[in-house]
């Protein structure tokens, strides 16, 4: 009777939490899909005592497109760039982000699917620092 009562009590709690461990709806791989215009993107450049940031601020007409094939299509100061992307469940990778090698990272925005950051983060080599940083809006 004592081990029948505990399966009960176990089977309540399970039905009481467990709908509440649910993602939030707008943290899914479908909202970024589309249209971003590009904020500011800021890259490394130079080499030794020369390497520096490069802040670029978006203009009228740059964005970050991400098709439903994997692709992203990017135009960026006129300049045109076609990438691929892989999207988990809140998490966006793209392969060659911003150096040979690099990879950009990106989290799918929890509150807003308004904003998104990419970044390949930025690792010190004997040549300067190296890496990217694009901030997304729509």
């Amino acid at each position: 009777m004592k081990s029948l009562l505990n399966s009960f009590i176990v089977i309540a709690v399970l039905l009481i939490f467990v709908p509440s461990c649910k993602k939030n709806a707008t943290n899914t791989p479908e909202s970024i899909i589309g249209k971003w215009n590009i904020q500011k993107d800021s890259t490394s450049t130079g080499v030794g005592s020369g390497n520096h940031l490069v802040i670029y601020n978006g203009k009228s007409g740059d964005y970050f497109n991400f098709s439903t094939d994997g692709h992203l299509y990017t135009s960026e100061n006129s300049i045109l760039d076609t990438l691929n992307y892989t999207i988990s469940s809140d998490s966006i990778m793209i392969p060659d982000f911003g150096y040979v090698g690099g990879v950009g990272k990106g989290l799918i925005p929890f509150l807003s699917t308004h904003s998104l950051i990419i970044t390949s983060g930025y690792f010190l080599t004997p040549g300067g620092a190296f890496g990217r940083t694009v901030y997304l809006y729509r």
